[in-house]
């Protein structure tokens, strides 16, 4: 199948470094795309200034996250403008359909991500998606493939949201076996976090990054590298000390977590790690946030969190239906991806 340099088909629109001093979250002006809006596909961020009509987005332009993860995702919202570090890309080319070529990226950008060395943050330029090599068969074959992935998509979109139901039922059974953790109830008895778990500090990750490293370096949204030493042990918490501070994440591996992210180590006498996730996602920790600017936790603070305390059989007979259910959403995520894997491999290799 012949395959054609993507820079001589498509026109790439880079974001512009508009001035932070004009945005604001009071709705005035447009909303702003930045990295972290481009898979969820809306913004908080908005910007109330003059700008150019070439950074205008509007609802289904496809845009591409340059920092960290190369995230394609149509745009989900109206009409916006494009931040620095985000792009969007379009056929310019007759001969390249628009839905192929959105289709066809994702495994592209995961390529070039995956070979990208980094100290910090991976990083995506334009010359990087100019130089991808698109298998380019005719017009009506492309639509056919791109067809058939969006029905494969949809399936699959259909089987997250039953997997999201999981988890709408591991809350529902939490609610039901521990009452309201926030005002507790069912009256169990009370502890101070300090006297449950224990908290351990983040530290800045770059003199430990390390591209073979075996534990995942951490911060409040999630893995962010990888290093050869960790500070806080496997069936603990992440919550975030700045900026995310309201998202927890169990994890069940040793970890570095760096220095804008806690590990809440549970106290295993009293306390599981389930548990303590799940009470971690009731709590509303904007509660403890003092700031005006960024939101931030302090240790202090959180050592005086009240948590009730239910006998631990009973936490621990909540964590084996957490068990039953994670294996369930693994097997389920699994099929799915291996069968879309297989599509696009077969799709873009000709033998579809």
């Amino acid at each position: 199948m012949e395959k054609v340099q993507l820079g001589t088909l498509v026109k790439i629109t880079s974001g512009f470094a508009f001035k932070s001093n004009l945005f604001n979250t009071d709705k005035k002006g447009l909303p702003l795309i930045r990295i972290r809006d481009v898979v969820r596909g809306y913004s908080d961020t908005y910007y109330d200034g003059e700008y150019k009509a070439e950074y205008l987005i509007q609802k289904g332009d496809a845009l591409i996250g340059m920092d960290g993860e190369f995230n394609l995702a149509l745009w989900n919202s109206g009409k916006a403008l494009l931040n620095q570090r985000v792009c969007k890309i379009q056929s310019i080319d007759e001969r390249l359909d628009q839905n192929y070529l959105i289709r066809f990226l994702p495994k592209a950008l995961k390529d070039i991500e995956d070979r990208t060395p980094f100290v910090t943050v991976k990083h995506l330029s334009v010359k990087d998606i100019n130089n991808i090599q698109i298998p380019l068969p005719p017009l009506a074959e492309q639509r056919r493939i791109a067809s058939i992935l969006d029905q494969a998509d949809e399936l699959r979109q259909k089987r997250q949201q039953a997997i999201e139901k999981l988890d709408q039922l591991l809350q529902a059974t939490f609610i039901d076996m521990f009452g309201d953790p926030v005002s507790n109830s069912k009256g169990w008895e009370v502890l101070k976090w300090r006297d449950a778990l224990k908290i351990i500090n983040g530290k800045n990750q770059k003199a430990v990054l390390d591209q073979n490293g075996i534990f995942p370096i951490c911060g409040s949204g999630g893995v962010m590298g990888y290093a050869n030493e960790w500070l806080t042990p496997a069936k603990s918490v992440i919550i975030g000390r700045k900026g995310n501070i309201n998202k927890p994440i169990l994890m069940f591996e040793n970890f570095w977590n760096v220095d804008t992210a806690f590990g809440l180590v549970p106290n295993k006498d009293v306390l599981n790690a389930d548990y303590l996730f799940w009470f971690c996602h009731f709590f509303n920790f904007e509660q403890l946030n003092k700031t005006v600017t960024i939101p931030s936790l302090t240790k202090s603070d959180l050592l005086n969190i009240d948590i009730p305390t239910p006998p631990l059989d009973k936490q621990l007979c909540f964590s084996n239906i957490c068990d039953q259910t994670r294996i369930l959403k693994s097997k389920m995520e699994l099929k799915d991806l291996n069968l879309f894997s297989s599509l696009q491999n077969q799709a873009f290799n000709g033998t579809l």
